[in-house]
């Protein structure tokens, strides 16, 4: 058994499914990361697991211990779970060491050092214990945040989207930071966030969920490039998605003939994708390819997006990240040929 086992877990509020019918496993010391638009049952899941909602059906069970089996369930103060929220919910009114100590039981002198021990660990000086939330900037307040959740060393780290209310430069320092900590103390970390790129940065295991359900889990890469469905893949990045003939595992397809990646299906004809990154932009006089046409480029320094027209199908359109130091223009004649393989949705 995994060290975090959810199975069948629903909860509704009224007439709105809020989940319906979670299957998810967490390894010890991993990190899992759930994505999906809001709305989607994200913080839901993460509350039923905390024990701030119960659930109407399913079991949670960390580390062989049954916290919930459908309404019966464990209060939340006896579950160990540390929990950090996207605004880190500090208390204004005490100090960094007296949120850091909030809830420990020992004497003084032992909160006073495991205070300082876990800024050190987060990154911070021991020096700022004395001042207010309200003294510190967003990242430093996330990481204040997260000693007090480690304080009473949980068997369990749940994050809400803490980094999204961060500056973009910020935002991915706080994360590394955080994630550094996390894998260094090997407490098993749930994240829950709509931000795409962070969940492949942080994840270990990519889950995806949709209209309260888990649409697809496993190695951010492999989701990645093998998504369930066409909705699964736009969500994770751009994807180019067209239909094709297929046949002794090649797609046949305005790209032209594409190697596929994996061909479990007797279908004739079916739905495939690939990725931006793996078109590949030539000039003119290149020999192979499919001809199309730049249509608009927008220049953003290292990198430049450019979008191509195909001239076998107007009605097909590509939209491309390539590096700068390529030199296209608009109305240029260019030749496109595919690296990799194409993925076919099953």
């Amino acid at each position: 058994m995994s060290f975090v086992d959810i199975q069948g877990l629903r909860k509704n509020f009224g007439p709105v499914v809020a989940l319906d019918g979670i299957d998810l496993a967490v390894e010890r010391g991993s990190r899992t990361v759930v994505v999906g638009p809001s709305g989607c049952g994200k913080t839901t899941l993460l509350r039923l697991i905390a024990g701030f909602e119960v659930a109407d059906a399913g079991r949670i069970v960390i580390g062989g211990d049954t916290l919930a089996d459908g309404a019966n369930a464990m209060p939340a103060h006896k579950r160990n779970i540390g929990i950090v929220a996207q605004d880190g919910c500090l208390f204004p009114h005490l100090t960094v060491a007296g949120n850091i100590v909030f809830g420990m039981t020992e004497d003084q002198p032992v909160k006073q050092r495991r205070a300082s021990e876990l800024m050190e660990m987060v990154g911070l000086e021991s020096s700022m214990l004395a001042r207010r939330p309200d003294e510190l900037s967003g990242g430093q307040q996330q990481r204040v945040a997260l000693a007090r959740a480690l304080a009473r060393k949980p068997r369990l780290m749940l994050l809400d989207e803490p980094f999204s209310a961060l500056d973009t430069g910020l935002r991915a320092a706080t994360r590394k930071a955080i994630g550094d900590v996390l894998k260094e103390e090997g407490i098993a970390t749930l994240l829950v966030t709509h931000d795409q790129a962070e969940a492949l940065t942080f994840a270990d295991q990519l889950a995806v969920m949709r209209g309260g359900r888990l649409v697809q889990s496993g190695r951010p890469r492999d989701v990645y490039s093998r998504p369930a469905d066409p909705a699964t893949a736009a969500f994770l990045g751009e994807a180019i998605i067209l239909p094709a003939a297929l046949h002794d595992g090649h797609a046949e397809c305005v790209l032209g003939r594409l190697p596929l990646s994996a061909f479990g299906t007797s279908a004739s004809r079916g739905t495939i994708m690939v990725r931006p990154e793996q078109i590949i932009v030539a000039g003119p006089d290149s020999e192979e390819g499919i001809r199309g046409r730049v249509v608009e480029t927008s220049f953003r320094g290292s990198t430049c997006d450019v979008r191509i027209v195909l001239h076998d199908d107007e009605t097909v359109f590509l939209n491309l990240e390539i590096s700068s130091s390529t030199d296209v223009f608009a109305g240029q004649e260019v030749n496109l040929s595919v690296s990799g393989m194409a993925h076919v949705f099953s």
